[in-house]
């Protein structure tokens, strides 16, 4: 029987939506912000992930292009895509669709991003902003967990939390972001000995490894915040890493699959380029 709340993701989102459009608007005056996104291949996820950011981007003002570049693309092809965006006055913001081909190299073409247009905050640069306490913008799903913690009131200071998962897209940028709000925060992995026996001590857990049901009742303490940040693509639908209906028997709260962290994740993304188009001061 479910005793948890569940906190779903569209409160947050709405109001995150809010705050983007009104400084979209005071952009408004310098042409419309562009957003582009890069996919190789026909992953389900990317695509459907892509689509969503599309209408969201409608929703606040802003453009996006959706360019699917063919499945067997090079590595050199797709890195010279993204220098052409680079120089592109016209486009102030470049993502690529998660996963791509697996001919490709991941770490090149986002290497090759303008750190300047890098909304999913990826590139060395980015990343070193964040971990050197420069800056508190980072990628968009690990933002889109501080979010959802703010929007219903759970305090983040000195609280356990455990992040299953070391993405650099998520585990390891949330870390760096609840540190910095002075949590104490273990990150767990595929290595992780006796994980139920770490996780069952957080306070608030985060559950980010794309591995459908992973999180039962087992590895969660009673009265803990429980966050399913996975998204998993099977037979037409969305799996979170978290056995829902077993671990909202023993926490005070857990977000669902879908509906929880995927609405504010789109408006975070959002929220980046409108940050990154602030910082230079757009010319369109």
């Amino acid at each position: 029987m479910s005793t948890a709340e569940v906190w779903s993701g569209r409160g947050p989102a709405r109001a995150l939506r809010a705050a983007v459009s009104e400084r979209v608007a005071k952009l408004e005056d310098s042409g419309p912000l562009a957003l582009h996104m890069i996919l190789v291949g026909d992953d389900p996820s990317a695509r459907g992930y892509a689509r969503a950011v599309q209408r969201g981007c409608k929703r606040v003002g802003m453009q996006a292009v959706m360019e699917e570049l063919p499945g067997n693309s090079s590595t050199v092809e797709v890195v010279d895509r993204v220098l052409a965006l680079n120089a592109d006055a016209g486009v102030h913001g470049i993502l690529l669709g998660f996963p791509l081909a697996e001919q490709v190299d991941e770490a090149a073409i986002v290497a090759a991003i303008d750190p300047a247009k890098d909304v999913d905050r990826l590139t060395t640069a980015a990343v070193g902003e964040l971990f050197g306490g420069h800056t508190a913008v980072g990628p968009a799903t690990a933002a889109a967990v501080i979010e959802l913690l703010d929007y219903y009131e759970e305090p983040i200071e000195g609280r356990r939390v455990v992040v299953v998962g070391r993405s650099n897209v998520v585990g390891k940028p949330l870390w760096a972001m609840l540190l910095a709000r002075n949590a104490t925060t273990t990150v767990c992995h595929s290595r992780t000995v006796d994980l139920p026996g770490v996780t069952s001590q957080a306070e608030i857990l985060v559950a980010a490894t794309g591995s459908p049901g992973l999180i039962g009742a087992e590895h969660v303490g009673s009265g803990a915040v429980v966050v399913d940040v996975g998204t998993t693509y099977q037979n037409g639908a969305v799996l979170g890493d978290v056995d829902f209906e077993a671990v909202a028997s023993r926490a005070r709260a857990v977000t669902p699959v879908p509906g929880g962290i995927g609405p504010i994740t789109n408006y975070c993304l959002m929220r980046n380029l409108v940050e990154l188009a602030e910082r230079r001061g757009v010319s369109c």
